[in-house]
């Protein structure tokens, strides 16, 4: 004797059964020693879409679906009734009745409810045939990709084991739990082989591997809630980079007006287009629509050092470092237009100039004059150059940042703000005359490059 279970092939009336569904009995049969049928029994229902809905629509239906509840269908397990339950809840047999009809699943329910009518509870379901072979061969597509990405991060880790700058990348070609960044790593990985960086970087360089795996992706900067910094444009928090654990600072722009998204925008080009120069902030990723930028954390800024700043070596040291940020932009119609202690920082070792925020473009290609208007103030007060006051988008040359740099030297030797138009000398010393020429009234008599500046530091010894 024996038992089996089949499916009969004529369909039943199922009472509150929507009608592009169908029914079907399933038999319990019980066999004797010699096969023959002793008894059947009814234990079940089977629901399939009508057959005209079967034959045709299931694809656009499974393209139709959410993006997760699509994933979620095609990588289930079948026969799981209570993953219906926990996914969908009351509405569970309902998306059932909807994904039967467009022939995406069949299921099995009780013969009938507790009230006698219509049918039962849910029992188990399946995909139906044409959709499983699409999962069979999504499953098999998967696994094709997840062994060739295999084979190409040992591929890579292998090529950047040898490079002490890289054992981060290295380190997360290795984490089975971090390969949702692999691809993006390899991608990245290959074009640091592919320029020959990985023969020209040594040691430990955590902002080169921020800037080469920058995905302009706020998430991968995780920080706290509140700020270190604050303006009224923005607000500054220490963060640190999701993939490599490198601490970095996150800008975030507070206003959403044009001229804010303006401001930051100068910022982002300027930090990536001079960024790879020592002396300059470079920013490492950032918002495409300027909301956020993300520049390497820095120790602190000249306003911080200003005791340091008093040795002459230290303070020719910042001055020379300024100059040499600002030549290449200088040359290119770049005008920085707010230089002051508070934008000069001190970045693993060295003195950079940072946000740009305020800086002209070379002329044609900045946002305008409707920007900054004539007889307005711009820059800030005491740094900013006396032509700052009367055009601050037409009039400012390097001579106007050359100012602003006697101002700041000024500032650090007094440690005195300085006023509006009014240059600020130290009492005596080397530097009065080199502060004394670089504030003059006049651009035209101010030295007219960071060269020229440069030269007059000939005479500190």
């Amino acid at each position: 004797m024996g038992q089996e279970t089949i499916v009969g092939s004529d369909a039943v009336s199922v009472l509150g059964l929507p009608g592009d569904l169908d029914a079907f009995p399933v038999y319990q049969i019980t066999r004797d020693a010699d096969g023959r049928e002793k008894s059947r029994r009814m234990v079940r229902l089977e629901i399939r879409g009508a057959i005209n809905e079967r034959t045709a629509g299931w694809r656009a239906a499974l393209e139709a679906l959410d993006a997760r509840d699509r994933a979620w269908l095609l990588t289930s397990k079948s026969g799981q009734a209570a993953g219906i339950a926990r996914k969908f809840g009351d509405r569970g047999l309902e998306i059932l009745y909807r994904w039967c009809a467009s022939g995406l699943v069949t299921f099995q329910v009780k013969t009938s409810s507790p009230s006698g009518q219509g049918h039962g509870g849910l029992v188990s379901w399946r995909l139906a045939d044409p959709a499983h072979h699409e999962a069979c061969r999504l499953s098999d597509e998967k696994k094709a990709l997840r062994g060739a990405q295999d084979t190409a991060a040992r591929e890579l880790a292998a090529a950047l084991t040898p490079c002490p700058a890289f054992q981060k990348l290295v380190a997360i070609l290795k984490d089975e739990k971090r390969r949702a960044y692999w691809d993006h790593v390899i991608d990245r990985g290959n074009s640091i082989l592919a320029i020959g960086e990985l023969s020209a970087a040594s040691g430990e360089m955590p902002a080169l591997l921020v800037k080469r795996l920058a995905r302009e992706t706020e998430a991968d900067y995780p920080h706290g809630s509140e700020p270190f910094a604050e303006s009224t444009q923005s607000r500054v928090f220490r963060a640190e980079h999701r993939l490599t654990a490198a601490p970095v600072v996150l800008k975030v722009r507070r206003l959403h007006d044009e001229e804010s998204r303006r401001r930051m925008g100068r910022e982002i080009t300027a930090g990536k287009r001079y960024g790879s120069h020592p002396h300059v902030m470079p920013v490492l990723d950032a918002d495409p629509d300027g909301r956020w930028l993300v520049m390497p954390l820095a120790s602190g800024d000249a306003h911080k050092y200003a005791s340091s700043l008093q040795e002459t070596e230290a303070l020719l040291e910042l001055v020379r470092s300024i100059c040499e940020g600002l030549r290449l932009p200088h040359a290119e119609g770049w005008i920085h237009r707010d230089l002051k202690p508070a934008n000069i920082l001190l970045l693993e070792g060295r003195w950079v100039v940072g946000d740009w925020g305020l800086g002209r473009r070379r002329l044609g290609e900045s946002s305008g004059p409707r920007i900054t208007q004539i007889g307005t103030g711009f820059g800030t007060e005491g740094f900013a150059a006396p032509e700052m006051s009367a055009d601050a988008h037409d009039d400012p040359t390097p001579a106007t940042d050359i100012y602003s740099i006697g101002q700041l030297i000024g500032a650090i030797l007094t440690r005195q703000r300085p006023q509006a138009n009014i240059a600020l000398l130290p009492d005596s010393g080397p530097w009065r005359p080199i502060a004394a020429e670089a504030t003059r009234f006049k651009q035209v008599d101010r030295p007219q490059t960071v060269d020229d500046l440069l030269g007059l530091l000939q005479s500190i010894r």
